[in-house]
This record gives structure tokens, sequence and C-alpha cells, in this order.
């Protein structure tokens, strides 16, 4: 059972999307980034990723970087930016 449910914002969902169809042949580890993403979201929000500032956090799961904010009383963890990851 998941502690929070993870919901993309309209705005990031749709980059993933782009990223998704401007990347053909990364399209499954963008797919396993994103499916693991969710998963680790969660779960344990607070323990993966940095803080970006009091509320926002980020987190990698190569190659897909995304931007969060969790939100405690709700229980849900929205993911609103996600961009391509390179180190």
């Amino acid at each position: 059972m998941h502690r929070y449910t993870v919901v993309w914002t309209e705005s990031a969902e749709a980059r993933l999307a782009e990223l998704w169809n401007e990347n053909p042949r990364i399209r499954q580890e963008i797919a396993d980034a994103s499916d693991l993403i969710d998963e680790v979201l969660a779960e344990t929000p607070y323990g993966v990723g940095r803080a970006t500032s009091d509320r926002a956090r980020y987190v990698v799961s190569d190659p897909l970087a995304v931007l969060y904010v969790p939100y405690e009383d709700d229980r849900q963890v929205h993911v609103i930016f996600v961009k391509i990851w390179y180190d």
C-alpha cells in the first residue's frame, strides 16, 4: 500500500509525453524512470531527492529529473516539472 498519491500536473505530464516523443532511442528508459519515480515518491517523498526550497524537492532517475512538492496533509505528491537529466 502506498503512503502517498502521486499526481503529475498537466504541464509535467505533457512535458513527459514530449520527452518520450522527442527521444525515440531512450523511450523505454524514460518510461521505466517515470514508473520508478512514481513508486519511490508514493513511498518516501521526503526520503529521496533534495530540497530546492521550503516546499519543493527534486529527484533524479536517469534519464529523468523531476521537481515535486509533497503535501503531508493530503498525503499527495505533485510532480510539477520534468526534464531529461544529464550528468
